[in-house]
């Protein structure tokens, strides 16, 4: 059952996601969100010991065989089709390879078994999905681009994954693990074929991916720690060398793609001041900042994922200023603020998604992950399930920033100074909702993946929207409009996901 949103999501002890929330409160102080992560923060905040399980010096755990999926083909997003970057044919495993893999197995130190500990994760991608909300609160982007980081990143991964799963059918060459000398060791399922190294491929699409999307760490750091991960394949008995060169070779070229579309997507814009509206009603700086310009006045034309453009369900215009439908309004924000409950500002704290936190969109992400590691999803799934979530999310903040900017609409506390909200209004127009387009379009789609959790998912949601209404920083108009527009994306992103044939 997925927790109440009125408090955070209890995962999985032995998910790395319980980890990283551990070790980025000790490590992203003030001081350090102001400069890069070191190679040993970035270690240490995402995947510290005891991700899944903890292997002891010296310990011979034996992986469990589990048969290969057997859906398909699955439908991509930067790829033509999942062959399009298959390898060429394989050659038998050398001698060589073999004495390699048998030579780093031979009593490796602590510091090599906490370095397998590490990367043993059985869906392959969340150590890097945990890396990037790490560095999303580190680095703090606004909700928007945290939103876009997050599709582009699990677009890449699970288009990679489909690639290795492709040349995996194509030549299922048997990996170390066969070898009756060789000990597979973690808890990832044994493969029956090993070539390209899944891992060595993810890691390489997912640290060129965030090298792009947080220029603030160095490239070469995020490019060690894929090395890292791909190469304790080998110590694992997993893979030999030339499947972690296959894999790194498909993941380079999908992290190339991802990279382009980002760099293709408008998000660099840079906004002229035009459009904006200075008649009585419209947005104005709100305290206590006093911001002066509004956050990404540009998202709302920034290429979209299933959307023709930003403004395909753009809604209707709110109730003209001082009209008795803007007055009613305004009364109802004044009556939600006045008995707001102490469950209710609970659920307007949790879900304030401001910086330093993992954002509105990360919080989803983290339900997410909450499901998967629930249901013990393999890494196509996994992937699909956080790739469908973040494109119907990036979706939603395009559709939502479309009609923030087409109506500038003022904030609550503009109208009434003396309004006693939680917590700080965001430096951008009200209407429409971002968290509530998000919240509708994450639950919409994840209660299509998890259906016994459909309920649960639309309650959350539904807590998430009323959330900026309890806050006192939304009218309802803003909530209800955000929420039907999220839903109309959740739909599409479903119909998408019933079309991929990956059920």
């Amino acid at each position: 059952m997925v927790p109440h949103a009125s408090s955070p999501p209890t995962l999985d002890t032995r998910g790395l996601a319980g980890i990283l929330e551990k070790e980025i409160r000790m490590t992203a102080t003030p001081a350090s969100a102001a400069r890069p992560l070191t190679r040993r923060t970035l270690l240490g905040a995402s995947l510290s010991a005891g991700a899944w399980w903890l292997l002891g010096p010296g310990a011979a755990h034996a992986a469990p065989r589990l048969a290969e999926d057997t859906v398909g083909p699955w439908r991509t997003w930067l790829l033509a089709a999942g062959d399009e970057l298959r390898p060429a044919a394989p050659p038998p495993a050398s001698p060589d390879e073999r004495a390699e893999v048998l030579a780093l197995q031979q009593q490796p130190s602590s510091a090599v078994l906490a370095t397998l500990d590490r990367w043993d994760d059985p869906t392959v991608l969340l150590p890097w999905t945990q890396l990037a909300l790490g560095l999303i609160k580190v680095h703090q982007p606004n909700p928007v681009r945290a939103a876009r980081a997050l599709a582009l990143l699990h677009v890449a991964v699970v288009d990679t994954l489909v690639a290795t799963d492709d040349a995996r059918r194509a030549f299922p060459r048997p990996g170390p693990a066969g070898d009756g000398a060789i000990v597979p060791l973690g808890r990832t399922p044994v493969s029956p074929s090993s070539f390209p190294s899944e891992h060595a491929a993810v890691a390489t699409a997912a640290s060129r991916v965030l090298a792009y999307l947080f220029p603030q760490e160095p490239a070469a750091t995020l490019a060690d720690l894929a090395d890292e991960a791909a190469h304790s394949r080998l110590t694992a008995g997993r893979a030999y060398r030339s499947d972690v060169a296959a894999g790194q070779a498909i993941g380079q070229a999908i992290g190339e793609r991802a990279v382009a579309r980002g760099k293709a997507d408008g998000s660099d814009g840079v906004w002229d001041g035009s459009g904006r509206m200075t008649d009585p009603g419209s947005w104005q700086p709100t305290p206590p900042g006093y911001v002066q310009q509004p956050v990404e006045p540009l998202a709302g034309r920034w290429r979209p994922w299933m959307l023709a453009s930003g403004d395909q369900y753009r809604p209707a215009p709110p109730p003209p200023y001082q009209s008795p439908a803007w007055r009613a309004e305004l009364g109802a924000v004044q009556e939600a603020v006045a008995r707001r409950t102490p469950a209710q500002e609970a659920a307007a704290r949790f879900w304030a998604g401001g910086p330093g936190s993992v954002t509105p969109a990360g919080l989803w992400i983290e339900i997410a992950q909450e499901l998967i590691i629930r249901d013990g999803l393999r890494p196509l799934q996994a992937a699909r399930v956080l790739a469908l979530t973040s494109v119907a999310m990036a979706d939603g903040v395009v559709c939502c920033w479309d009609a923030k900017y087409a109506y500038w609409t003022a904030r609550p506390i503009s109208a009434d100074p003396n309004l006693g909200v939680l917590i700080p209004t965001p430096p951008f127009p009200s209407y429409t909702s971002g968290h509530a387009t998000i919240s509708t379009a994450a639950a919409t789609v994840l209660g299509h993946l998890f259906p016994a959790d459909a309920s649960a998912l639309t309650a959350r949601a539904e807590d998430a929207k009323q959330s900026r209404l309890w806050a006192g920083i939304h009218f309802p108009l803003d909530t209800e409009m955000g929420a039907l527009g999220g839903g109309m994306i959740g739909r599409l992103v479903v119909a998408r996901a019933r079309d991929d044939q990956a059920a």
